[in-house]
């Protein structure tokens, strides 16, 4: 069970604990709050910001704008896994999927269902870590993720596919519907960007029903 006694319990809090979280970097602040929760919804570092370049208008039809934003069907031709997953996955699934992209990959292990992905080649100044909770099933991990990146806040994003729930670094839309798409992510799992005060799913690519 998610344990929320360090969390901000009112909605004006959380918004401010938000927002504090977004400005770190440009205020240097360090904010050591240790949260005890499961799956991904872990606070990420002041630092797990994306620094990878915009472009994400090359991925979708009409309109880069939360919402409105769509996968060109083109982005995921040829890629084996846009279909619905039948089987149970842990990390390899993903790892494997990404090298196959041509991204190194190294993982680490935080716990026996959560494990970092860091991919050094993804075009920023920073790696760009990835979150991998692996849960039940495919309703656990999609709310687990909804639940994650809801907390984070607007910028959160990752993806979802069977039992695995994958945060990603926080960024603006342009960056994460450029990485989305270079990376296939969008194509591998279902692409979900939170908003304000609810969460979008970015239809056009990977899909589950």
């Amino acid at each position: 069970m998610t344990s929320t006694a360090l969390l901000p319990r009112s909605p004006r809090s959380r918004a401010l604990w938000s927002s504090l979280l977004a400005l770190a970097p440009t205020l240097g602040l360090g904010l050591g709050v240790g949260v005890a929760t499961a799956g991904c919804e872990e606070s990420p570092p002041a630092s797990a910001y994306l620094t990878t370049p915009g472009g994400g208008g090359q991925y979708v039809r009409d309109s880069e704008l939360l919402g409105h934003a769509r996968i060109r069907p083109e982005v995921c031709d040829n890629v084996a896994e846009n279909k619905p997953e039948q089987n149970r996955l842990d990390e390899k699934a993903l790892i494997a999927f990404l090298q196959r992209q041509g991204f190194d990959v190294r993982p680490s292990r935080a716990r026996p269902d959560l494990v970092y992905l860091d991919i050094t080649n993804g075009g920023g100044s920073q790696p760009v870590r990835l979150r991998v909770a692996i849960l039940d099933d495919a309703n656990a991990a999609g709310k687990d993720l909804h639940d994650a990146i809801l907390h984070h806040g607007p910028g959160s994003w990752g993806v979802h596919r069977g039992n695995l729930a994958v945060l990603a670094p926080i960024g603006s839309m342009d960056q994460i519907l450029e990485f989305a798409g270079r990376s296939k992510l969008a194509c591998w799992g279902v692409l979900t960007v939170a908003a304000r005060d609810d969460d979008f799913v970015v239809p056009g690519g990977y899909m589950e029903f």
